[in-house]
């Protein structure tokens, strides 16, 4: 098996704030379904993951690439460079069922929805000029993809590239029976979309909020309530009676106020504050030492 990650999957910024705001505030019903599109479609893109690491071929993928051509912005699912063709992956998580009107994209109940293939060209149009723009003339074969099993797709037009879930494992079988040896310049392809790769999403869209109107404490990862009972090591859930690790619940709140709030200093008693008074500030001190350094003195230290 030779087959490289060059550039893993993470959760976007936008999915991070969303995801963390979601539990300490009643999100407006827009920005809460646009946040569960969000996490769907990561969990989608994570699926395809799974796929494409069956792959076996020689080959690079790069996953999540944002790229700025012509002051036009175009993000990319997953991107596989092999011996002579560079795939481009398009990934939804749709559920249901759908069907093509023309050049229509449709739920079965006649809404309308964004088409798919029409965002596929476009990518695939900017990523041909991108290339030639770095000095790389190589072919690009682009397929958009249904991961959901849960989806049924009806009218679909002849001659695209759609692969639907039940052709998911045929098409990777197909893939491990090319032959595709990478050299140099497959390298140098690859380190160059890394580094033209555009960290800062122009189309991160949060809506504001404010410290004081979040609800402090830590959340039960299994239904979301706020735990209440702390035992030493470990802190139990009243409503579902899940037991977590003191350390990990806690650690999982600083992580959330760091994504919250990532130019403010950690200190004890914001910790303290943020995780509603559940564990002592003796605990959260010997917590924190463990897990970052200490700096200032006294009342003025903070953790980084």
């Amino acid at each position: 098996m030779w087959i490289m990650f060059t550039k893993n999957r993470y959760e976007s910024e936008e999915l991070r704030i969303l995801k963390a705001l979601n539990k300490r505030m009643d999100l407006p019903d827009k920005e809460k379904q646009y946040f569960s599109n969000l996490q769907k479609g990561f969990e989608g893109e994570l699926m395809f993951d799974g796929y494409l690491q069956r792959i076996v071929i020689q080959s690079y993928i790069l996953n999540d690439l944002l790229f700025e051509h012509n002051h036009s912005h175009f993000q990319i699912d997953s991107l596989m460079i092999s011996q002579y063709l560079t795939y481009l992956f398009e990934v939804k998580n749709f559920e249901g069922e759908y069907y093509f009107d023309g050049d229509t994209f449709k739920k079965i109940n006649g809404n309308e929805v964004k088409n798919p293939l029409l965002q596929l060209e476009r990518n695939v149009s900017l990523l041909r000029q991108f290339f030639i723009s770095i000095g790389f003339k190589t072919p690009i074969e682009a397929y958009l993809v249904f991961v959901n099993p849960d989806f049924t797709l009806y009218q679909a037009p002849l001659n695209s590239r759609i692969i639907l879930p039940t052709n998911l494992n045929r098409f990777i079988h197909q893939m491990n029976n090319q032959k595709s040896t990478l050299n140099i310049q497959h390298s140098r392809l690859s380190e160059k979309l890394l580094s033209s790769h555009l960290t800062k999403s122009p189309f991160t869209k949060i809506l504001p909020y404010e410290y004081a109107q979040l609800r402090k404490g830590v959340f039960c990862h299994s239904c979301g309530t706020v735990m209440e009972e702390y035992h030493g090591r470990e802190i139990i859930c009243k409503s579902c009676a899940v037991k977590e690790n003191t350390k990990n619940a806690m650690l999982s709140c600083v992580k959330e106020f760091n994504v919250l709030y990532p130019q403010e200093k950690l200190s004890t008693n914001i910790i303290y504050e943020w995780c509603g008074g559940l564990f002592p500030k003796k605990t959260i001190r010997q917590v924190m030492k463990e897990n970052f350094i200490i700096s200032g003195y006294g009342q003025w230290s903070y953790y980084e």
